[in-house]
């Protein structure tokens, strides 16, 4: 279950970031840094850079949902997105214990 579950939230990250975000013009391009915190909880962040300015969007839809609920239901992990201008920063911990679990 966690890994569909960051599946499905990587690929709604891409599809946006080609959509609307860095992916959608040729210089943008997108980090995606992970670590294992003093917690044992995994740390991952995705970071677009170079794409067009970004605004937070008006309403939230059901990829928005997907991503932001996805991990958190599945393991009790935590998503947070941001919006600042250079570029969307979606990052998501999660305990390794429940990734592990196999269910």
């Amino acid at each position: 279950r966690a890994a569909l579950s960051l599946a499905l939230m990587a690929h709604e990250l891409a599809t946006n970031a080609v959509k609307y975000g860095a992916l959608r013009v040729p210089d943008g391009h997108v980090t995606l840094d992970w670590r294992i915190d003093g917690s044992d909880a995994l740390a991952l962040r995705w970071q677009e850079h170079g794409g067009p300015r970004v605004t937070p969007p008006a309403r939230r839809g059901f990829g928005s949902r997907l991503i932001e609920r996805g991990l958190a239901g599945t393991v009790d992990g935590e998503v947070a997105t941001h919006y600042p201008p250079e570029g969307v920063v979606c990052t998501l911990t999660a305990p390794l214990a429940e990734l592990m679990r196999g269910e």
